[in-house]
């Protein structure tokens, strides 16, 4: 990785300065090339703006070069924390300061694009594929500490706003714990059925970045002994009333399922109790699942007329046959552990008594493996798995038929007839 940032640090000026040019082509007022944009003067670092927000040209230009810096630093690392952390004191700067959050992503945007470039001038073609895979993974990072910080503190009182998250997870409803290399992960929230809301998936999030600054070789995701809930799933009162992507790119729970798929240490989904909703795509997500015979799994936004996305399906198509995947989306019934392991959704179904020492045991044995060995398979399987092409126009079409239901009556109806616990009447319009 050091090579593939020294190589990009080359065209470090080349790549800012393209960025920079874009921004200004595009004529966004918050990268106005003379004095101040929507919320004029200076961050409350005493800055004139950081990328995103409003100052002179060479202002943007300054902070566009920090955060490659930045990005070039992870890559260097190793550590998609540096760029996260970064971009967690971009959102509470520019939060404060009254900026819209697509003002910060589209510094993100310029620079990629203008990186994405230079790869085939920099590297031999061997050299391409690694260098593009590192160039993703720290944007991503980037963007996902960007929007998890923004959600979080948007949701906040102005008066509150002081500082982004911390690294730890949230005690009140995550605990963990390292036993040997093992990391185990413990929701506790059963108040929610421990919800994978904003509050739940952030702390999972940095449970999961603090484990690997810890070198911590196997995670294991579990619910607190005893509850019947495993989790239920997306916090339905988070979701928008219409008119917006209700699974967008930065939901709470999508940065979850992606933190888990691409932490580098193998993931065991621990399963007693119900799997619901969201839920379900996130055990999908974990690289192991081992339930015992109380375990059931449902896949719900039939229940709400909510429209699923492409990514959440082909989790499912990775995972089950088309048929299996189809009846599960179109009746939202719950399977039990049984069905589950004929199925394939679990590796192993072990009597209650014998899970946690069942699945410790297995933790423990890959804790012994060469762990860099195991983090290059689990991230070729995340590439294969998650590249799939799509036409521009399939992709479009897709999207204007999930458009069509997220803005739906019956979208609206599956909301409310949740709030109020009654069967919902849908009307397909």
């Amino acid at each position: 990785m050091d090579s593939i940032a020294a190589s990009l640090a080359a065209v470090q000026d080349q790549v800012v300065a393209a960025a920079h040019r874009a921004l200004m082509l595009r004529r966004e007022p918050h990268y106005s090339s003379e004095g101040a944009g929507p919320s004029e003067g200076a961050g409350p670092s005493g800055d004139a703006a950081s990328p995103g927000g409003a100052g002179s040209s060479a202002s943007t230009r300054e902070k566009l070069d920090r955060l490659l810096r930045e990005i070039l630093a992870s890559i260097e690392q190793h550590d998609s924390s540096v760029v996260a952390r970064y971009s967690a004191g971009i959102a509470v700067e520019r939060l404060r300061a009254g900026f819209e959050i697509t003002e910060l992503q589209s510094a993100f945007n310029a620079l990629e694009e203008a990186l994405w470039r230079e790869v085939g001038e920099v590297f031999e073609p061997d050299e391409q594929i690694p260098a593009m895979e590192a160039i993703t993974n720290s944007f991503r990072a980037g963007r996902d500490a960007l929007a998890r910080t923004w959600v979080a503190l948007a949701r906040l009182e102005p008066g509150e706003r002081a500082a982004p998250p911390g690294d730890g997870a949230d005690e009140s409803r995550l605990s963990t714990e390292v036993r040997g290399g093992v990391g185990i992960l413990t929701m506790h929230d059963e108040a929610k059925r421990n919800v994978l809301g904003a509050p739940m998936a952030a702390a999972i999030i940095a449970a999961l970045e603090r484990f690997t600054r810890a070198e911590v070789r196997v995670v294991v995701l579990r619910a607190a002994p005893g509850s019947k809930v495993w989790s239920a799933g997306h916090d339905v009162n988070e979701l928008p009333r219409g008119r917006r992507d209700p699974l967008a790119y930065n939901d709470p729970l999508e940065q979850c399922v992606r933190a888990v798929r691409s932490t580098r240490a193998p993931v065991i989904a621990m399963i007693h109790g119900s799997v619901w909703g969201g839920a379900f795509d996130l055990v999908l997500s974990c690289d192991v699942v081992i339930a015992d015979e109380t375990a059931t799994f449902a896949i719900t936004p039939a229940n709400l007329g909510l429209p699923y996305n492409t990514t959440g399906l082909l989790h499912f198509m990775g995972r089950l046959p088309v048929n299996v995947v189809k009846e599960m989306f179109f009746t939202a019934k719950p399977i039990d552990a049984y069905l589950a392991e004929r199925w394939l959704v679990v590796n192993h179904l072990v009597p209650a008594a014998e899970l946690e020492t069942f699945t410790l045991d297995i933790a423990a044995t890959m804790a012994t493996k060469a762990p860099l060995a195991i983090a290059s398979v689990k991230e070729q399987l995340r590439v294969l798995s998650d590249f799939q092409p799509i036409a521009a126009q399939v992709n479009e079409r897709i999207q204007a038929l999930r458009r069509e239901a997220y803005d739906s009556n019956d979208y609206l109806e599956g909301l409310t007839a949740f709030a109020e616990k009654r069967p919902p009447v849908f009307r397909g319009t």
